[in-house]
């Protein structure tokens, strides 16, 4: 018998060895190595000493978090910490060792897809022994996840999920364990309603409006949560792995004091269509690295950083119609997010401004834009229905006609049917899913079946057969390809001035005196031709 307990002993030992091995080869084994010995009791750095819970608990703990959230987003960040510890960490003795510290780490941050993540999310808050504030939610034996979820828990579910990531993105002071720094971060929740309107469509069939009274407590099964999320935001199933891995880097780093990041009026940077809950809704949407590069952007805006993506065109500040336009993003080579905002009147044609419907659409360019007579691009474009309700239409891989933008230039040879001017997206030539005019005054959007390169769906809330056209409000470019692709655009824009001044200059001393000049021989054909038979005579 304890030749048996042995062998167990043993082959767990070289569990243990191969995670590390694993661990050390991602780069993960130095910071949980000293994040274990900053929590273990002594502090003296072995391995043989342990952890108590309630130190773990405190370390991932969001506190003292302070947000400007309702009473039930406070009962998520109140239990995020003990739900960690009891999920990943649990053992009966109330002391992680090593071995089960790296375990931990492993099912939490390195096991597991998508599906398999948020799944664990969402258990962390169900009705186990950790009493979180989703009851309706339990794991059965087959590790089903099963019950249901109020619209409520699921708004405070994101909001959760937004701290989470944010915390985990932002270079913050935080209370560390066994720290005498108690400093509070203080973080501005974005406006989750277009997410909210979202998933209130998917698991109802309407979209809720100022004239629909949405039930808060209304009971959705979990499974259409789990299946909007994979759909619509995806990205968002790895924040808790996120937030676990960044914690414990912070403690494992060299020095634990990190500077409070500043909190410049990032409002200024909100007026525009690219807002805080915009920039971290698409960044959700995709796992491609121009759209994390949005999930950054998402806090930069918030938080006043400097690293946020550059604002190319705006409308309003450049000039409207397709010549303003295209100064501004021809040349650069890098994705591109371009966001636009319209009203449609309802029928009405005296109906005040105040009362037509409002909406924005967003289209993803990873290759920037060309002045080309048909279409192009790539199947990582996407289309966007940003606001009032959010929603991704991807590339179905079926057609080919992802952007087309086209504006005339000098010497252009002439047509009897003249090529249009303006952006579009999808469709095909005359009939395209999103068009944008040259002058940039209409946005038309046709419905969705005469497109087969971007997936079915309303860009439009209540959007029928008919094409529907709005008034723009503003559109907006903003480049993520960062200062390279930056850089390269102003190389490529000062080349354009440089030819363009020299097709400008005109050399006359090239053709030495202005009497020889062929210049000087049609001019004075012109003003005279009877002068050369005269001569003659």
């Amino acid at each position: 018998m304890g030749s048996a307990a042995s062998t167990s002993k043993g082959a767990e030992d070289q569990g243990i060895v191969q995670l590390e091995r694993r661990l050390q080869a991602s780069g993960d084994l130095p910071f949980l190595q000293r994040a274990f010995s900053h929590l273990s009791a002594s502090g003296s750095g072995s391995m043989s000493h342990s952890i108590p819970s309630m130190t773990l608990q405190d370390c991932f703990s969001l506190m003292p978090l302070k947000t400007r959230a309702d009473s039930t987003v406070l009962v998520f960040i109140s239990q995020l910490g003990p739900a960690i510890s009891h999920n990943f960490f649990r053992t009966p003795s109330g002391q992680v060792d090593w071995p089960l510290f790296v375990t931990g780490f492993d099912r939490c941050c390195k096991q597991g897809l998508g599906a398999d993540r948020l799944k664990s999310l969402l258990t962390l808050f169900g009705d186990g022994e950790s009493n979180g504030p989703l009851p309706g939610l339990h794991l059965e034996e087959n590790k089903d996840l099963v019950g249901f979820v109020t619209v409520d828990q699921v708004h405070d579910l994101l909001c959760l999920c937004w701290l989470m990531m944010c915390h985990a993105r932002l270079r913050t002071s935080i209370k560390l364990a066994g720290s005498a720094n108690s400093n509070e971060m203080d973080i501005t929740l974005p406006d989750l309603r277009p997410l909210y309107n979202s998933f209130y469509a998917a698991a109802t069939g309407s979209y809720p409006d100022k004239s629909t009274d949405v039930s808060s407590k209304e009971e959705i099964l979990v499974e259409r949560l789990c299946s909007w999320i994979l759909t619509v935001i995806p990205g968002i199933s790895e924040c808790m792995a996120q937030y676990v891995q960044a914690q414990l880097q912070r403690l494992g780093s060299e020095n634990n004091e990190v500077s409070l990041l500043s909190t410049r009026s990032a409002w200024q940077l909100q007026l525009g269509l690219l807002t805080s809950g915009t920039a971290w809704s698409i960044g959700l949407s995709s796992r491609d690295s121009s759209t994390k590069q949005l999930i950054s952007a998402a806090y930069d805006l918030w938080g006043g950083s400097e690293s946020y993506p550059s604002l190319i065109y705006r409308a309003s500040n450049h000039g409207r119609g397709m010549n303003r336009f295209w100064t501004r993003v021809e040349g650069y080579k890098g994705p591109l997010l371009m966001l636009i905002s319209a009203t449609t009147k309802d029928g009405d044609e005296s109906e005040s401004v105040s009362k037509r419907k409002k909406w924005i659409v967003g289209a993803l360019i990873p290759g920037g834009l060309d002045n080309k007579e048909n279409f192009y691009g790539s199947s990582g474009c996407c289309l966007f229905a940003v606001a009032p309700n959010f929603l991704p239409l991807r590339s179905t891989g079926r057609e080919t006609n992802y952007v087309y933008s086209y504006k005339k230039t000098p010497g252009t040879i002439y047509r009897s049917h003249p090529i249009p001017e303006g952006v579009g997206f999808g469709g095909s030539m005359g009939r395209e899913r999103l068009w944008l005019d040259a002058d940039f005054a209409f946005l038309t959007v046709h419905h969705h079946a005469v497109d087969k390169t971007y997936h079915s769906g309303a860009l439009v809330p209540g959007q029928g057969y008919a094409a529907v056209q709005g008034e723009v409000g503003e559109v907006e470019v903003w480049g993520l390809g960062g200062t390279d692709a930056d850089e390269q655009q102003a190389k490529f824009q000062h080349r354009e001035n440089l030819f363009a001044e020299q097709r400008r200059k005109v050399d006359l001393k090239s053709f030495g005196n202005w009497q020889d000049s062929p210049e000087a021989a049609m001019m004075d054909m012109v003003s005279n031709p009877q002068k050369a038979a005269r001569e003659e005579r």
